[in-house]
């Protein structure tokens, strides 16, 4: 015995020793003991839990309650613990049997074999040695028996053979010569006689050969053909020659001399079986395991009739050898001192049924006796009587004519009292104690599966008949509510009526394969009026509760199919939702077409603050739009929502975003429409508010819905960030860009050549000062929550880069660009002024390129001298036009108020 420690026991299962075990609670505060848990009585036959608890714990306290509960516990944990153990101890000792099991098999063929050689021996043995009459008249009985080419030209030459008979056997010759023309080599090993028919034709069927040392390797496929008397099996080869296949004969085998067995499915192989044949072993894979099982079938139920027309035969034979070699004496027929027991004896050895005469007479009148009580409908007496009579002729040994003739009597009144008796079982209103009644007399008569398939389907017209009466009002939730409870109540019935009438378990399969059929009708009727109708998400979802509400009571019996009901509906669900968010990709594309891209009013948002409260920026009415139609989708999907939907409904979310933010896209970069500034600067706001504040507030509601994080929307969410950063650096910088260059400050095409002097109170010129004044206003029409400084910085860069490149200092013709003393002094002062005025937005690489243009337009000054004039005066310092740009300065620093407001210093 081990010892497991304080609060536990120990248990040595297997002992013959009755043994108590008393557990002491770790709780415990007290050394009280207590009555002992005895585990030998748990496994007494008659041992009843009930009475055991009671008994234990009539007077217990709560403490000794909580005890007792402790030790069953441990009781548990140990008995566990020692049937694994014996589990382990017993596994060698299984796989020993295991292979001792399959060396018995092959050794019973072997005998087998051994035996049918024995017995040709001795009959061979028998007719040479001519032995006397009776034994050479048995062995020729014998012959007779076991010789089907003589009983089969006996029943063809026998006048009562008719027109349809004939016919038949013409047939079997026709197949078995189409047969010995297919299969090349049959006729050289299987001769043909003229009373040897197919029973199986297998060259439809395909089947592997395998070999027994590695069951992963296929020998050859093969076909099975089954004849009267003999088991083929062919190949297919392909001519070298011709190229064609042809049926060549492998193996072929006497019925009698082979057996079949199947073989369970294992890792290695699956649909096999073994055919043996002394000594040699087979084993055969089929494609399918239909194949398999049809294959076996017909096999077993061919090789059994077989046997039981040779023992008829036999049997026939030895009651005419016995009546022939002990005929009844003359004066036994005449003579009235014989008694009628004597010659009932006799009779009844010559019979050779055991049969007594009492019960040949009862069975013989029974059928006349079953007629009156079917008749009376006394259908109970009727039953036990079938019951006695099968009893009795159960008790025959031998299947003789006459029994074979009552026992055909019986049986047909069998079937038609079960006819009748599955008519009463069908009857729509019949009680449920009527109803196990007629279920009961249906598995006496040996008829469960017959009573089970007209139970389930009177029960499923009953059904279909509550269905119909169902009325549809309009409300498409009050009928589903009233069809669910119809439907479902009276599965829930039909389960307590089945359970309480077919109590074998390998019934329960037909039962749930019976509401699986039930839940099939109620999900079609389902599907046709509530999903084929197109309505709202939220109708769905309450015709679904109603559903999952009536399906709660059939719990009690262990039905659990809300599951599987949902499981059926989910492609439906899953097509509603998809149409629903189809709809909404519509709303959202009509609202980013029909947007002004201008803010939303104020006073339009009165009274709707708590309604749009997740918008916190000012954006435009397409956002607000946008923000609807995720609320209403949310709110049709929240009560749908599972775990099995979660992939639709993240994809039907990721999708509302995309297409959001793809089309706005399409808009902000169409020039067609002549979208302002300020538009530009909303459509901006609007994409950044949309991904980075809308999207994750609704991953963390979808997050705390499901429990769990939701990479999808957050993938989503960094492609369309990367989207909006393009939109914002890329494509608003180049329209900007491009606008000013080419309206604004078109530098190609501003002419410096002008070759007058430049008086002191020269000022910036006309393109220079309009180009700062499109600057202010950009500035002034984005939003502060976009980086405005950062966009018009990369503005200025590319506008000094475009000013660089060689197009701005070239002619049309190709030729260099002239600039004039007047000229070169003006674009220097122009440049001097702008980065001034836009001192905030100057880059290291601006003030590189503002000095690289200021180089330039010297150096083709002075290339060019100025158009072949001479420069009568000096240019320009760079203190006058410091002074000049200071001047200037003071004069307008009103004028600019956006631009000169990111001078000022902060606070």
């Amino acid at each position: 015995m081990d010892t497991h420690g304080p609060g536990k026991l120990s248990l040595d299962v297997g002992s013959s020793s009755r043994r108590q075990v008393v557990a002491q609670s770790p709780n415990s505060t007290t050394s009280t003991t207590r009555t002992p848990l005895d585990i030998v009585r748990f496994a007494d036959e008659n041992f009843k839990a009930e009475q055991y608890v009671h008994a234990m714990l009539n007077q217990s306290t709560e403490d000794a309650v909580r005890a007792f509960h402790l030790d069953l516990l441990n009781a548990r944990d140990a008995a566990a613990v020692d049937l694994q153990r014996n589990v382990y101890k017993n596994y060698t000792e299984f796989v020993l049997i295991s292979k001792e099991i399959y060396k018995l098999e092959t050794d019973m063929w072997e005998l087998r074999g051994l035996l049918g050689e024995f017995k040709q021996v001795n009959l061979d043995l028998l007719r040479i040695g001519n032995v006397e009459d009776g034994a050479a008249a048995l062995e020729k009985v014998s012959e007779d028996t076991y010789s089907q080419e003589a009983l089969a030209m006996k029943a063809l030459n026998t006048p009562s053979s008719n027109l349809a008979t004939q016919s038949e056997t013409q047939n079997r010759l026709s197949q078995l010569s189409a047969l010995y023309e297919t299969i090349e080599g049959l006729s050289k090993i299987l001769p043909p006689t003229p009373t040897r028919y197919l029973i199986r034709d297998g060259s439809s069927t395909r089947y592997s050969e395998i070999n027994p040392s590695n069951l992963n390797k296929v020998v050859q496929n093969v076909h099975f053909f089954l004849l009267s008397d003999a088991l083929l099996v062919t190949t297919k080869k392909r001519g070298i020659i011709s190229g064609k296949s042809r049926m060549v004969l492998d193996k072929c085998w006497s019925v009698g001399d082979v057996a079949i067995i199947d073989v369970k499915d294992s890792t290695e192989v699956s649909n096999a079986f073994k055919v043996l044949r002394h000594p040699d072993t087979f084993i055969y894979r089929s494609e399918t395991l239909e194949e398999k099982r049809t294959f076996l079938t017909t096999f077993k139920r061919y090789t059994d009739e077989l046997m039981l027309e040779k023992r008829a035969a036999v049997e026939n034979a030895k009651s005419k050898q016995a009546a022939a070699s002990n005929p009844l004496p003359a004066e036994d027929l005449m003579s009235p001192s014989r008694s009628d027991a004597d010659r009932e004896e006799r009779a009844r050895k010559a019979a050779g049924d055991d049969l007594t005469g009492s019960d040949v007479k009862w069975l013989t009148e029974l059928g006349d006796e079953l007629d009156v009580l079917v008749a009376h409908r006394d259908f109970d007496v009727a039953v036990g009587l079938i019951e006695e009579a099968r009893k009795l002729l159960a008790k025959a040994t031998a299947e003789t004519p006459r029994v074979s003739t009552m026992r055909g009597n019986v049986e047909e009144r069998t079937n038609h009292l079960a006819q009748l008796v599955s008519m009463d079982l069908a009857n729509p209103v019949a009680s449920k104690k009527q109803v196990q009644a007629n279920i009961d007399k249906l598995l006496r008569l040996g008829m469960g599966d017959q009573a089970r398939d007209f139970f389930l389907t009177s029960r499923t017209s009953i059904i279909r008949h509550r269905i119909r009466l169902v009325r549809f009002d309009g409300d498409v939730a009050i009928y589903i509510s009233e069809l669910a409870q119809v439907v479902f109540r009276l599965i829930r019935n039909t389960c307590e009526w089945y359970g309480g009438s077919f109590r074998d378990t390998t019934m329960a399969s037909g039962f749930m394969k019976w509401v699986n059929g039930e839940l099939d009708n109620f999900a079609q009727i389902f599907r046709r009026q509530v999903f084929d109708c197109h309505p709202a998400l939220s109708v769905i979802a309450d015709c679904l509760q109603h559903a999952m509400h009536h399906c709660k009571p059939l719990q009690e019996f262990g039905l659990h199919i809300a599951p599987i009901l949902t499981f059926t509906l989910q492609p439906d669900i899953e097509t509603a939702i998809a149409e629903q968010a189809a709809d909404c990709v519509q709303s959202i594309v009509l609202a980013v077409e029909q947007d002004r891209w201008t803010l939303v009013d104020p006073k339009w948002l009165e009274g709707k603050e708590d309604e749009h409260a997740d918008i916190t920026a000012q954006v435009s009415k397409s956002v607000y739009q946008l923000y609807a139609v995720l609320m209403e989708f949310g709110s049709d999907v929240s009560v749908l929502m599972s775990i099995a939907l979660y992939t639709k409904i993240v994809t039907c979310l990721t999708d509302f975003f995309s297409t959001y933010v793809a089309r706005l896209c399409l808009t902000f970069i169409e020039l067609s429409h002549g979208w302002t500034y300020s538009q530009r600067g909303v459509m901006l706001v609007d994409a950044t508010f949309v991904v980075d504040e809308l999207m994750p507030k609704v991953a963390g509601q979808l997050a705390r819905r499901f429990d769990r994080a939701i990479p999808e929307l957050e993938d989503t969410q960094g492609l369309l960030r990367h989207k909006v950063v393009q939109m914002r650096d890329v494509y608003f910088v180049n329209i900007v860009r491009d606008a000013l260059m080419k309206d604004v400050w078109n530098f190609p095409t501003i002419d410096y050549t002008s070759n007058g002097g430049i008086l002191d109170t020269a000022k910036p010129s006309e393109h220079i000062m309009r180009l700062i004044e499109e600057l202010d206003r950009l500035q002034g029409a984005l939003s502060p929550t976009l980086p405005r400084q950062a966009i018009l910085t990369t503005i200025v860069d590319q506008i000094f880069e475009a000013m660089n490149a060689p197009a701005s200092w070239t002619t049309p013709r190709g030729t260099p660009r002239r600039l004039g003393f007047h000229g070169v002094q003006q674009l220097i002062l122009d440049i001097h002024f702008f980065l001034r005025m836009v001192e905030s937005l100057i880059s290291d690489a601006t003030s590189d390129a503002a000095n690289l243009v200021c180089e330039k337009a010297l150096r083709t000054f002075f290339n060019v001298q100025a158009g072949g004039a001479v420069v009568k005066a000096a240019l320009k310092s760079g203190d006058w036009y410091d002074s000049r740009v200071n001047e200037v300065m003071g004069l307008i620093s009103k004028e600019f108020p956006n631009l000169l407001a990111l001078q000022a210093p902060p606070g």
